[in-house]
């Protein structure tokens, strides 16, 4: 296969009236982030049915994508400003096509070239391709490379000339037809329709029907374990709510029960409520879950670490704890799993499994060292990723993947061109990897709801990804049937159908976008091809993409190895994604781990460098980031910086909240960036720390008066100090030395501070002693939260003050980070800051009431009515809530302020004159001696 990819050419030298002035672009002056604000929440900004095609882990809303993609291609005219947000908060159709004809009248033919090297799920390509521009996404991993191309190469091909399918609907699906939808998505639906069906008739025998015909929706399992103490064997169960009541259906729900006879136990359903405790929890007061023997004559209690030493000794079984039903087209029921049903979904059988396109069906690979925190199961003694399931879900996604392979076989056939077949397979093939998304012993069930019955009770089955993208392990889980309801094929084939009809609307005039399995540190496109690179990086260490899509890539290769053998002919050594070159920190524990902060910063470096390569001279770099880490944001910068690009631009958008579904950062930052000149000037320290003082401050109250929040604020403003730190070429401190890039990040979080006016009752910020501005900023801005350590380090330098200095001082320390100190401090002097003077006062109150916080304002040598003293205590109240022990003893000491002043002042004066006796006894005793 050809190694490099050669983008359109054309000449570079165009006319000036055909390419206009390609040095200026939106980005360099505008951007619309109050647009994009307000589309993240809306259909038509979400990006949610985009994201709905495909699983993958943390992707741009589609109006920051749209928003990048037109600024970055746009020339610097006011007069894109109305159609560029019409684009983005509504949608606009009409809108979009002026800004295409716009870009198009910009380049000759063939350009731009807009190329995403870290394009995930493809959701900026395919805003490109949209615009019918040249779009080229590229992603080391074969399972977003796959996305990519469903997403955005697919979806925009005419493939009318196509034969038809030689399937049929069945007949109760035939009215969903619609006789003008795209030919795409009828036979997308022709396909998993017919993979359905397949896979009900070839598993049928597992899954016997209930009374009614039909299969059940759903089975609740659970991993039992022998006690350590009576030897039974019981079952670890989490929750023994199975629906919860609703008073308004005058609907009781449904919970298990579970009966112990001699050494045997059973489960029951019975209606409402739980009637004892569950088998798997945390004691009552107490952090960490334990099991307890149900047994009434044992009732021993095993340790999480006992249970999970059990699965390492291959101790675990599986037990089918009962069955859920779907009454009246909606209502899910449950009930005790039948003798037979019980036999037959325990004694299946995998050894007669044929392979799947030369490999083992059951996928075998191992899953690699240093991965529970990301495949959870796998500290629970499962180490492969066959062993996530139990027997007869392995049996039924084998049936699925089989049933897919023979399909687009046939449609090769009756004549569809082979192309096509792929094509289809590969939107069959992400249904799969879509329903392993709520398969696996990761699959809880998810009873909607409350126990009071207030409150709507729908049950589903919640999806395996906790906290982004960690594959969650439950001792007690949900396996979907092969019929209709929640996590079934025909559920999940539904919403992504959904997903392709709206990609597919929004999409009528664009150009298919080409994706390419490449890593970012070898692309393989010529030199100064490219017109715009726009990029969302990964976000360091908040997410393990390719060891969490291992899930997905034993079984997609399964499927698509014959198919798409770019993606998936070959493996790493080990059988899953080649990890070499990913440009993550890894968060685990295995030994050797190469993915380290040094390994991040020098791959993303030299990601960038080849984004410098292949951009041409007048080319745009568009960097899409967000991280709560201040180190995250260090190394990201100085990426850009060691490539030899210097920041133009960088704007603020509010494109992580709860309505996007992505990530748990609130703002990210769009980046626009240019190749560094040549001839930039050199520059003393203090002339750039005054003027990245001077541009933070004023873009900070821009953000101020947009509602930007202040944590939000601070990570914004890397921005504007990079700008002016890119402008010259050396920035030279006294001793004739270069500064630090931190330096400078370290200035901007200062003028973000300074450009608040923090005002304690009037008095300003500054005029504090250093470790109180430091408490008081860290308490507006994380109140009683924990802080990573990176982000704690970083504010302490914003006081020059030192970490080390303010642990125990000021700050607690736990494996979250650091948390703000309000209580007592044990002791004070005169050297002690204010606030912790304050926390002394407050721990005084409880204690001795006004006497017992006098003697302190003496001891800490205040005056009692110091300004600054007050003035914390009132800030201190004004972020605690009024339940706060702490906010009720400062209260208290607030409304005995003049009480307490008169006592400290007779304090202070017994104590000085108590020194003047101990000086004169003193003196005497020197004179007699």
């Amino acid at each position: 296969m050809n190694t490099t990819t050669q983008a359109p050419s054309s000449d570079t030298t165009a006319t000036a009236d055909t390419i206009g002035d390609v040095h200026s672009r939106l980005i360099d002056d505008w951007f619309p982030c109050s647009s994009v604000d307000a589309a993240v929440g809306t259909p038509a900004g979400s990006g949610r049915s985009e994201k709905a095609l495909f699983t993958w882990f943390a992707s741009r809303p589609i109006a920051q994508a749209r928003a990048a993609v037109l600024a970055a291609l746009l020339p610097n005219q006011p007069i894109h400003h109305n159609d560029v947000r019409l684009a983005i908060e509504r949608g606009n159709l009409g809108a979009q096509q002026r800004l295409r004809q716009a870009i198009a009248a910009q380049y000759p033919a063939g350009r731009p070239v807009v190329l995403d090297m870290f394009s995930g799920r493809g959701i900026i390509p395919l805003e490109a391709a949209r615009l019918g521009v040249t779009a080229v996404g590229t992603d080391l991993s074969p399972v977003a490379t796959l996305a990519g191309r469903l997403l955005a190469d697919y979806t925009l091909r005419d493939w009318s000339a196509e034969p038809d399918l030689p399937f049929e609907l069945p007949s109760t699906d035939e009215g969903l037809f619609d006789e003008d939808e795209p030919r795409l998505l009828k036979d997308v639906r022709l396909v998993l329709a017919e993979v359905g069906s397949r896979v009900s008739a070839a598993t049928s025998p597992l899954y016997p029907r209930s009374s009614n015909g039909a299969f059940p929706w759903a089975y609740l399992w659970a991993v039992t374990i022998p006690c350590d103490n009576c030897k039974r064997r019981f079952p670890l169960i989490g929750s023994l709510v199975l629906r919860h009541p609703y008073k308004r259906t005058e609907d009781d729900g449904q919970s298990l029960r579970l009966v112990t006879e001699q050494d045997t136990w059973r489960t029951e359903v019975i209606e409402g409520s739980p009637i004892h405790e569950p088998t798997f929890a945390a004691a009552s007061g107490k952090r960490g879950k334990s099991a307890r023997c149900p047994f009434p004559t044992c009732g021993h209690v095993h340790t999480l670490e006992s249970v999970k030493s059990m699965g390492h000794a291959g101790q675990y079984r599986d037990a089918l704890l009962a069955v859920g039903e779907e009454l009246e087209g909606s209502r899910k029921d449950f009930r005790s799993p039948t003798g037979h049903e019980v036999t037959v979904a325990t004694s299946v059988d995998l050894s007669s499994l044929r392979s799947l396109a030369g490999l083992c069906a059951i996928p075998d690979e191992v899953i690699p060292p240093g991965n529970n925190h990301t495949v959870r199961a796998s500290g629970y003694g499962y180490h492969t990723y066959g062993d996530l399931m139990n027997a007869r879900q392995t049996v039924k996604f084998v049936a699925t993947a089989r049933a897919i392979q023979e399909i687009a076989a046939e449609c090769v056939a009756a004549g569809v061109s082979s192309e096509y077949a792929t094509a289809l397979a590969g939107y069959a093939a992400a249904n799969l990897q879509r329903q392993l998304r709520v398969a696996t012993r990761g699959a809880k069930l998810r009873s909607h709801g409350n126990p009071n019955g207030t409150a709507q009770n729908r049950a589903q089955v919640d999806h395996v990804f906790s906290d982004q993208s960690k594959v969650s392990f439950n001792f007690d889980y949900v396996e979907a049937g092969p019929g209709n309801g929640p996590g079934t094929w025909s559920s999940v084939s539904e919403s992504g159908l959904n997903a392709l009809k709206k990609v597919l609307a929004e999409s009528p005039a664009g150009r298919p976008g080409r994706f390419r399995r490449a890593s970012a540190v070898a692309l393989p496109f010529r030199d100064g091809s490219v017109d715009a690179v726009i990029t969302d990086p990964p976000y360091y260490n908040m997410i393990d993409y390719a060891d969490v899509s291992d899930l997905f890539y034993v079984w997609l290769r399964r499927v698509l190895r014959e198919l798409m053998p770019d993606l998936f002919e070959h493996a790493g050594r080990d059988g899953l994604q080649d990890k070499t070159d990913e440009i993550i920190v890894k968060n685990g524990n295995a030994l050797g781990e190469h993915r380290t902060r040094d390994f991040y910063e020098q791959m993303l470096s030299r990601a960038f460098g080849e984004a410098r390569r292949v951009l041409r001279a007048d080319g745009h770099l568009v960097v899409v980031f967000g991280h709560s880490d201040p180190d995250a944001w260090r190394r990201l910068l100085s990426a850009l910086h060691d490539a030899g690009f210097v920041v133009t631009s960088s704007w603020p958008s509010r494109t992580e909240t709860a309505s996007t579904g992505v990530a748990s950062i609130k703002v990210t930052v769009t980046i626009g960036c240019r190749v560094a000149s040549a001839n930039r000037p050199v520059a003393t320290a203090a002339q750039v720390d005054r003027e990245v003082a001077e541009r933070v401050k004023t873009a900070a109250r821009e953000w101020d008066r947009d509602g930007l929040a202040l944590t939000d604020q601070l990570m914004a403003a890397y921005g504007p100090a990079m700008e002016v730190y890119g402008r010259y070429a050396k920035i030279l401190k006294p001793d004739g030395g270069q500064t630090e890039l931190d330096r400078y990040l370290t200035l901007a979080r200062i003028a973000v501070r300074d450009a608040t006016a923090l005002k304690l009752d009037e008095l300003p910020l500054e005029t504090f002693d250093a470790p109180t501005r430091f408490a008081v900023f860290w308490q507006r801005l994380f109140a009683r939260s924990d802080v990573p350590k990176g982000e704690a380090r970083f504010l302490a330098q914003a006081d020059n003050l030192h970490l080390e200095d303010l642990r125990g001082a000021l700050l607690t320390e736990s494996k979250s980070g650091f948390k703000l100190r309000l209580d007592d401090p044990s002791a004070v002097s005169d050297k002690s800051s204010t606030f912790e003077v304050v926390r002394a006062m407050a721990a005084a109150w409880d204690q001795g009431a006004t006497e017992g916080v006098a003697a302190v304002v003496a001891q800490s040598d205040r005056q009692p009515t110091d300004a600054h003293l007050w003035a914390v205590v009132g800030e201190i109240l004004a972020q605690l809530p009024p339940s706060d022990t702490v906010a009720k003893a400062l209260t208290a000491v607030q409304r005995n302020a003049g009480t307490i002043a008169n006592l400290a002042h007779r304090v202070a004066t017994e104590l000085a004159a108590g020194e003047r006796d101990d000086q004169l006894t003193l003196s005497f005793t020197i004179k007699e001696s």
